[in-house]
């Protein structure tokens, strides 16, 4: 499992480097938000600026937008303090708080106004797998040894339920939520783990997925995308950037944005304690957050 992680660290290095080359922190009139690439990066910057703008207005204060190559370039930018504040997905914020004391101040929703998600097994129309048990043996595709929905939690399924990842299948790691989708397709794999409503989210790509795929099994529920602050932000600056982004995300304009970039439909409240089960399933999966 060590070995998996290897490219993580090395991630790690790379992106500091690149980071120094950020600048220092600007002044307090002027908020950083950083953003990990859920779409292809040089979009993002430009996607996401009519956000800033709808976020500037409602904090009362400038924002800015940074975006990393990886959600490792958010959690140590907002670990230097050159991010106040980042749109990130659920583990790297457990990173972040365990690293430099960064704190989730909102959780984004879905469209059922829900702040969670699944991860889905999906298998061919005519697989023989029918049950865990046919699962032994089996080529199985999962996205990135960080991915939260595409190995964290399913991984832990199978665990939970008698699957010994190391010994009783083969495993693949497709490097994306659609290359999983296509390795199942093209008969390179018999089953994948990718996040529910992949199958729809690529239909176009894919054109008969729907038809030629069906899903065998559901994860745990996963903590949504979080909106987290920096570690040494002072409560008064905290509690005005909240209520501005609870106030400006949650706009009609702001919605159609995020529901368009990252189908996000929203955000409210959230607490530290609502990212536990991150916690624990990174340690059921015997991943070290202390590295």
């Amino acid at each position: 499992m060590k070995k998996k992680f290897v490219g993580i660290a090395i991630v790690i290095l790379t992106i500091l480097a690149t980071l120094t080359g950020c600048g220092q922190k600007k002044e307090n009139d002027t908020l950083v938000m950083g953003f990990v690439p859920l779409i292809d990066g040089d979009k993002l910057v430009d996607s996401v600026k009519p956000l800033s703008k709808i976020l500037t207005e409602a904090i009362g204060k400038e924002v800015e937008v940074f975006t990393a190559t990886n959600y490792v370039g958010v959690v140590e930018a907002m670990g230097s303090s050159k991010v106040d504040f980042g749109i990130i997905p659920p583990f790297a914020y457990v990173l972040a708080n365990k690293e430099s004391g960064a704190q989730v101040i909102l959780k984004a929703l879905n469209k059922h106004g829900e702040s969670f998600y699944r991860s889905e097994f999906v298998v061919k129309k005519n697989s023989n797998i029918n049950s865990l048990d046919d699962i032994k043996g089996k080529r199985v595709a999962f996205v990135d040894p960080s991915s939260s929905s595409g190995y964290l939690y399913p991984g832990a399924y199978l665990k939970k339920n008698g699957i010994d990842i190391e010994k009783d299948i083969q495993v693949v790691y497709s490097g994306g939520h659609d290359k999983s989708i296509q390795l199942l397709l093209n008969n390179d794999v018999d089953l994948i783990a990718v996040f529910e409503g992949a199958r729809s989210k690529y239909k176009k790509e894919f054109k008969n997925v729907l038809e030629d795929t069906k899903v065998f099994a559901y994860s745990e529920k996963i903590p949504y995308i979080s909106v987290t602050v920096r570690g040494d932000m002072d409560e008064k600056t905290k509690e005005q950037i909240k209520d501005g982004l609870l106030k400006g995300l949650n706009s009609k304009e702001a919605k159609e944005i995020t529901a368009r970039l990252f189908s996000i439909h929203g955000f409210e409240e959230a607490t530290d304690s609502d990212f536990d089960s991150i916690r624990t399933t990174a340690k059921l999966m015997n991943i070290n957050l202390e590295k």
